[in-house]
């Protein structure tokens, strides 16, 4: 242990740095004081040792710590050890004391000199948590930089937390606890009182506000903290403030305002507590401004019931507490809020506090705004306490003409009576069109008697602008004071009468009793009042279904009541639409329809289009107008006279089952043809909509019988429409159904088979394998191949698509030659003839080449010595070894006379549609017309390896034929009248 001179200077040194006020005199008086006679100690090895001091000098030492003479304490502390011996317990006892007395430069010094600083007491009451109980701040700050253990507990259980709430006012002490990290918020003493209760019995919101803010951040989610709050509520309940409490909780926890909560539940008690002690800030200044006030009206905006006596007098509470020099936070919309409110007391309230806090321009803004609001949200009343408040409120209209027409809108009878009284000038033709259009009969009233002269006047020379905006608005009693006044029934207006606007049965009986046409037509192109009521109706589908309802309903009473006047039920518009053909398209239009057709409607008439009444009810796909036709026993097979479609082939374009159901159970006619011959199937199939739907509407047609092999003008069936669509569900579908693969269209004579095989070789959409084996089965179930595009054919080479190779000419396709540009676009010009077995070779199709060698699908130039040299070179320089070795084989050896004879006779008889049926006419056995149609064992082969090599193209072999000037002219004599070439017709066995 360090000497207590050493001990003493550095001790001096540290209160000579932070308390130089106290070091001064301590050391002044040191120097003067005689030295005491030295006592030999025992040296104290642990804050446990036993007292060897005398009892005299103990006694001493602690009497001067008592007495708080800090110079003889200090003297007796920092003595030399030969002259002083104070054991370690006199030192605890010394600290306890200090700490007691609140001397922190006691404090300091015996902890400098080994004063234990979590030494106890009889109740084991440490420093710090003596200091914590009686508020000494400074010495707790001293102990907890010491190494003071702030979570131990005396024999009550007290931590220093929970014994600093048991004195008011100890914020301070409370915030220096809860900064050291190791503090336990959550501890209970053995009463089982936390920091929470205690805050909560002390009544101290400070404190409790300070704890709720701190714990929500270390022991979010805990459920010990959690219990923790529920056990301080119910202390807080039995207090009777638990809603206090709560408000606090949602502020910190929830982030919720506490101001909000109070004011949303009209908790006047809870938010006076809450601004008496301080919970809601006041922005930094003063007092609480009005802002509060402007809060609690906008949140009284959102509650569901009406303002009571206590949020009024929530509001009363905020202005007393508001700053009376507000001037520089006003807000001018105060009064608007409580307009919108609508609670007369509220108003007084407001008018009351703003006479008092605001003047001059301010004063008139304020009163301009609410005055503005009050004419969109109108209330007598609430005009009388603006005008008991502010006896100059008309002044406001001097500047803002525009006040008399929101008056005239909202209908402020009594204001627009004060305007008028003021002799004030207005626009008399607007004014009365304002209160048409918003239907304020009260302020046309007080309009007309002001002026009763000029009105006439208006009306006669202008009532038809009057009466027509009377009728569109819809309000019978402005209606009738309008022709009371003089205005026309029948007057035009932008080329239509009052008649024709009018949506409201008892305003159309009060317009004909005055003698309103309903037969009036007001030139070509122009609608009667029977068809603008049903141009107006097709807009409703735009409505809720409530409206809906209610305007349908008016819809057949109007209907009714104008054929009652003569209406022409017949009549047409521009497109030859009649009330019915209109009425149709509409919907939920039943009854309108059965009531049109039982008066006499003709359901058989043509719009200019062509199209029926049904044909517009099928095509908007309204279920149940068309049952009001059919119901009606209309002829359900009528044909539409522009392109002859039935009621059946519109319900298949559109994919409508249910429709066709109801049809069909009508007698609709399943195999009548439109003007190009097509089926209601082949309707199903053109139309482009969503798969499933169509899928299920030709399923529906197939079931009830329609033809699936019916040919419509052009020689095409459903399924040759589906290809062309591209639809594979669809051409698998119908093969299945007992489709005719080999029916061809006209139009470019091929069957649904050589449709499909194009496609698919072709094609490089994201379908193509869908295609390939839609294709694929259709060349299994006997589809003929014998008119595909040769291009076609070549490309699947190109592609190796070596099982559909072989099934193309099982099928009918035949050796031809092609231009090598139709295959190549970047082939060189002039072009040159390539045939199915050199083509292979070039693009190293090794065994397809050998295939075609195999079942003798060749051409005559194959056979060309001639072309053997120039397709070997080619080979060779191509690099193509195993392509060489296969040539050089096969033309080293004579080729026999069957296979030149059918080489020959297949060129003779040439491709196409009719090659089957030449070569059956051939004289020969049937061995060999199988050869010649390849439709033997051979040519469909399972085990055959494809080539998968596609590196080089045909465009080489063309140019490798150019260099050699060999290409052949197309004009030449060497040409037949496809535009084959037969380069060597004639078999010289010395070529080889």
């Amino acid at each position: 242990m360090a000497s207590a001179e050493s001990k003493m200077v550095k001790g001096l040194k540290i209160i000579k740095k932070k308390y130089p006020h106290q070091t001064k005199v301590a050391l002044m008086r040191l120097r003067k004081s005689p030295r005491i006679v030295s006592r030999k100690r025992t040296t104290v090895t642990s804050k446990e040792s036993v007292d060897t001091e005398p009892r005299s000098l103990a006694e001493h030492f602690l009497n001067v710590i008592t007495s708080e003479n800090n110079e003889e304490a200090l003297a007796l502390v920092t003595d030399s050890p030969k002259d002083l011996n104070i054991t370690q317990t006199s030192l605890n006892k010394a600290l306890l004391l200090a700490c007691r007395r609140g001397n922190k430069f006691l404090v300091q010094s015996l902890l400098l000199n080994d004063a234990y600083v979590n030494c106890t007491d009889a109740r084991e009451n440490t420093p710090l948590m003596i200091c914590a109980k009686n508020g000494f701040v400074d010495i707790a700050t001293v102990l907890i930089r010491n190494g003071a253990n702030p979570n131990c507990r005396n024999t009550q259980g007290d931590t220093a937390l929970i014994l600093s709430i048991t004195k008011p006012g100890s914020q301070h002490m409370v915030n220096l606890l809860l900064e050291q990290r190791e503090i336990d918020l959550l501890a209970k003493n053995n009463l089982g009182k936390t920091c929470f209760i205690k805050a909560i019995e002390m009544l101290d919101f400070d404190i409790i506000k300070i704890l709720l803010s701190q714990s929500e951040h270390r022991y979010r989610g805990l459920s010990g903290y959690n219990k923790c709050i529920v056990d301080a509520g119910l202390v807080a309940k039995k207090l009777g403030f638990l809603k206090i409490f709560n408000y606090m909780l949602k502020n910190i926890l929830k982030k919720e305002s506490a101001l909000d909560a109070a004011v949303l539940n009209s908790d006047f008690k809870s938010l006076k507590f809450l601004l008496d002690y301080g919970w809601i800030k006041k922005k930094g200044r003063s007092r609480y401004d009005e802002s509060y006030i402007m809060k609690a009206l906008e949140l009284y905006k959102d509650k569901k019931h009406s303002i009571n006596e206590s949020d009024i007098e929530i509001v009363k509470l905020f202005i007393s507490v508001a700053n009376d020099e507000c001037d520089q936070y006003g807000e001018n919309k105060i009064l608007c809020l409580g307009v919108e409110l609508g609670n007369s007391p509220l108003i007084k309230l407001l008018c009351q506090y703003v006479n008092k806090i605001y003047s001059g321009k301010r004063l008139s803004d304020i009163y301009y705004n609410g005055l503005e609001t009050l004419l969109s949200n109108y209330k007598y009343e609430i005009l009388q306490i603006f005008l008991e408040n502010r006896p100059n409120l008309m002044s406001l209209c001097n500047t803002r003409d525009h006040l008399i027409v929101d008056a005239l809108k909202g209908g402020a009878i009594e204001f627009v009576e004060l305007f008028l009284n003021e002799h004030r000038e207005i626009n008399v033709f607007e004014s009365l069109l304002i209160t048409i259009k918003c239907c304020q009969l009260g302020c046309l009233n007080v309009i007309v008697e002001k002026f009763k002269v000029k009105t006439r006047l208006e009306i006669s020379n202008k009532g038809s602008v009057f009466l027509h905006e009377a009728v569109k608005a819809g309000n019978k009693e402005i209606v009738e004071r309008i022709i009371s006044l003089g205005a026309d029934v029948n007057a035009v207006y932008k080329d239509k009468s009052p008649l024709m606007h009018c949506s409201n049965n008892e305003i159309a009986s009060l317009l004909l009793s005055h003698g309103a046409l309903v037969t009036l037509k007001l030139g070509v192109g122009k609608l009667s009042a029977l068809l603008n009521l049903f141009s107006r109706a097709q807009s409703h589908s735009f409505f809720s279904s409530y409206k809906k309802a209610q305007c349908y309903e008016t819809t057949l009473e109007l209907t009714k009541l104008y054929l009652n006047h003569g209406a022409d039920i017949d009549d047409k518009d521009d497109d030859g639409r009649t009330a019915l053909l209109l009425a149709s398209s509409i919907e939920n239009q039943a009854r309108v329809i059965t009531f049109l057709l039982e008066s006499g409607a003709d359901y058989s008439t043509f719009d200019n289009d062509g199209h029926n009444a049904l044909y517009y009810a099928i095509i908007k796909g309204i279920k149940v107008n068309v049952e009001a036709f059919l119901k009606f026993q209309i002829d359900v097979n009528a044909q539409c006279s522009s392109d002859g479609m039935t009621a059946l082939h519109l319900a298949a374009e559109y994919s409508n089952k249910d429709l066709l159901r109801l049809l069909v159970s009508h007698k609709a006619d399943i195999g009548v043809v439109d003007l190009n011959g097509n089926t209601a199937l082949m309707r199903a199939v053109k139309r482009n909509v969503y798969r499933s739907n169509k899928i299920d509407t030709i399923l529906y047609l197939l079931d009830a019988g329609c033809d699936v092999n019916h040919r419509n003008k052009e020689g095409q069936t459903a399924i040759i429409l589906a290809a062309e669509d591209s639809n594979t569900e669809l051409v698998t579908l119908m093969s299945e159904r007992g489709a005719d693969l080999n029916i061809r269209s006209l139009v470019n004579r091929k069957n649904v088979t050589e449709i499909m095989i194009e496609k698919t070789v072709l094609s490089s959409s994201y379908f193509t394998k869908e295609q390939y084996t839609c294709t694929k089965n259709l060349l299994e179930k006997g589809g003929s191949a014998a008119n595909v595009q040769q291009t076609c054919f070549f490309e699947s080479i190109s592609k190796n698509q070596f099982y559909l190779i072989q099934r193309i000419i099982f099928a009918g396709g035949s050796p031809t030659e092609i231009s090598s540009s139709l295959i190549d676009r970047y082939a060189y010009k002039p072009s040159t003839m390539v045939s199915p077995f050199r083509y292979a070779l070039i693009k190293e199709k090794f065994n397809l080449a050998k295939y075609f060698w195999d079942i003798s699908f060749l051409t005559p130039s194959d056979c060309s010595y001639q072309q053997y040299t120039h397709c070997r070179m080619y080979l060779s320089e191509a690099d193509r070894s195993k392509c060489t070795e296969f040539v050089d084989e096969l033309y080293s050896k004579p080729m026999s006379l069957e296979k030149l004879s059918l080489i020959t006779v297949s060129s003779l008889i040439g491709p196409g549609i009719t090659r089957e049926d030449n070569v059956k006419t051939l004289p020969i056995p049937n061995k060999f017309k199988d050869q010649l149609l390849f439709r033997t064992e051979g040519t469909l082969r399972t085990d055959t390896v494809c080539d998968t090599g596609d590196k080089l193209d045909v465009k080489h072999y063309i140019s490798f034929l150019i260099n050699r000037d060999i290409i052949y002219d197309s004009d030449s004599d060497e040409s037949d009248n496809y535009g084959h070439y037969y380069f060597d017709h004639s078999y010289d066995s010395s070529d080889y």
